[in-house]
């Protein structure tokens, strides 16, 4: 799918890259929209929020822009179980933030790692793994497979439009920008970057989704329609530069609960780890 198509509820719009040479600084608002980059906030009344996009204007301003392809038969997928609940504990592990209906987030801003795995015992021969963040219902991950010859893929994929053509592999250190307008059309806004091969993507969904209350981050184990599958090893996971604004102001995603990935037995799979109000790290194992 490529273009302006409609799905159901869900419509998705992304706009021509912008020239070589183009300056955001000095661009009209008129001109970032033709492009589909966002508007600069005011740093007079939004400081928090026009520092980070004076900070990623100036990285991936000479990066190169790749038009975005979707699989829109995989766009009902998420990596989180259960999106109205968040992230479950015998799947995922890292933190979930909560605000309140007043104050919704409107941006979260994450840049993590892509581990490498390694196979762990299954009986369905394959383990499946995923990075993800998320805002409100907006679902963003890598999803990964690891099968018994130590074989890796992995490929990103958004809410609402399914897997993209951004390529990534382990090793990789990716960024996302999601934001979610407070508008009756839930228009969501994603910008990608792959920062090792120095790509970027960007394109908004109307989503119908409401104001988002929860943000997340973190890793998960599993596949669709079938039972929890083994955890794959996958060392450590790094989240870094983790920036998540509401309506009233920045919060602290590490200020949220903490999600421990257990086993059924009750044994412990993955840890996060808290760093920074900015940083954590979620671990294999105890």
């Amino acid at each position: 799918m490529t273009g302006q198509e409609a799905r159901g509820r869900t419509r998705v719009r992304h706009l021509p890259a912008p020239p070589k040479q183009f300056d955001p600084f000095t661009a009209a608002q008129t001109e970032l929209h033709r492009y589909g980059l966002p508007p600069r906030p005011d740093p007079r009344t939004r400081p928090g929020e026009a520092e980070l996009w004076d900070r990623q204007a100036r990285r991936y301003q000479d990066f190169d822009h790749l038009d975005p392809v979707f699989d829109p038969t995989t766009a009902d997928r998420t990596a989180t179980g259960n999106r109205t609940l968040g992230p479950d504990p015998i799947e995922s592990c890292g933190y979930q933030l909560t605000t309140s209906t007043s104050a919704p987030f409107t941006i979260l801003f994450v840049t993590w790692t892509v581990p490498n795995l390694r196979f762990a015992t299954s009986p369905f021969g394959v383990n499946h793994f995923r990075t993800f963040c998320g805002l409100g219902f907006l679902d963003v991950h890598v999803e990964m497979s690891v099968d018994s010859s130590q074989q890796v893929t992995s490929q990103l994929w958004a809410q609402g439009v399914g897997f993209v053509n951004l390529p990534v592999r382990p090793g990789d250190v990716l960024s996302a920008s999601l934001c979610l307008n407070t508008n009756a059309a839930g228009t969501a806004s994603y910008f990608f970057t792959n920062e090792t091969s120095r790509q970027t993507m960007n394109f908004s969904v109307d989503t119908g989704f409401p104001p988002a209350v929860t943000v997340n981050a973190g890793v998960s184990r599993g596949d669709f329609n079938l039972p929890v599958h083994p955890l794959a090893q996958f060392g450590v996971v790094y989240f870094d530069e983790i920036s998540a604004y509401t309506t009233a102001g920045t919060r602290s995603l590490t200020s949220g609960q903490a999600i421990t990935m257990v086993e059924s037995n009750g044994a412990t799979l993955a840890t996060p780890v808290r760093l920074t109000d900015f940083t954590f790290k979620t671990v294999y194992g105890t």
